[in-house]
């Protein structure tokens, strides 16, 4: 199956499982009418017409990061580093496992050109440095990290060495600077450009639903959507918005959470 085509089917997926919600939470089965956009491919049409008795419904569905480019980036990220894990996975004294923090602000440094070198240089850090680390813990003082900087590696390094899971291997990220302001700045986009598709069918007679699918509860859970929601909708009060938006996690399969963070009032 090509990977358009995988996306589409997750993407009904994801939409019918909001429509399950909204089903169950007013008592009335939903119909579906068609499917605009696998249609009309000349101008903007939205992903789903529905209806819910005699009440149509006009429904988009986006995909939304953490923080702007983040799935690009992530890709970029684990084509680059994540080779480190099998390399490295088993190869440091135990008891304890290892893990590498990096600043995912500084991922788009990271390209072919300079990758490969910098791959290398980290590889050798950890090396270096992972038999001088004391086992994390009440006690340790800060000798169960080491921070530091490298040679021709544009971003800081931190490594870390903790109980259980002997010999493992693992590079996290942790949260850049000022991610409150790049997430409103996220849903700010998606409010503009697919939220403007539905509104589209206002003007006959559907009620219109945008849906946010999130997979990444580390740095976004629906609290944090839902506050940058507001703060966007705060800078965006001459842009009509859909009647009602959704947010939907899969970063757990089949174990989705839906919540309603703008419900229409009749």
């Amino acid at each position: 199956m090509k990977k358009n085509d995988k996306s589409k089917l997750h993407e009904k997926k994801v939409i019918k499982e909001v429509l399950k919600y909204i089903s169950k939470k007013i008592n009335q089965p939903y119909r579906i009418i068609s499917y605009p956009d696998e249609v009309n491919r000349n101008s903007p049409a939205c992903d789903m017409l529905v209806s819910f008795g005699n009440k149509k419904f006009a429904i988009e569905h986006t995909s939304i990061d953490s923080i702007p480019n983040q799935r690009r980036d992530n890709n970029r990220f684990i084509k680059l580093l994540s080779p480190l894990i099998i390399e490295l996975n088993g190869k440091f004294p135990t008891p304890g496992h290892y893990k590498l923090i990096i600043n995912i602000d500084i991922i788009p440094a990271l390209n072919k050109s300079n990758g490969s070198k910098i791959y290398q240089s980290i590889k050798e850090w950890c090396k270096k440095i992972a038999p001088t680390l004391s086992m994390g813990g009440t006690y340790s003082g800060k000798k169960h990290f080491k921070r530091g900087k490298i040679p021709g590696v544009p971003f800081e390094l931190t490594l870390y060495k903790s109980l259980r899971r002997d010999g493992e291997f693992r590079i996290g990220r942790f949260s850049p600077e000022q991610i409150e302001e790049k997430r409103k700045e996220v849903l700010k986009q998606a409010l503009c450009s697919r939220g403007e598709k539905v509104i589209n069918y206002k003007k006959e007679g559907y009620h219109t639903i945008l849906i946010l699918e999130s997979n990444d509860r580390a740095l976004a859970n629906f609290n944090d959507i839902g506050d940058a929601l507001n703060n966007a909708v705060e800078e965006l009060k001459n842009v009509e918005l859909p009647d009602e938006i959704y947010l939907i996690e899969t970063e757990i399969e089949d174990d989705y959470e839906i919540y309603c963070l703008k419900c229409f009032v009749e």
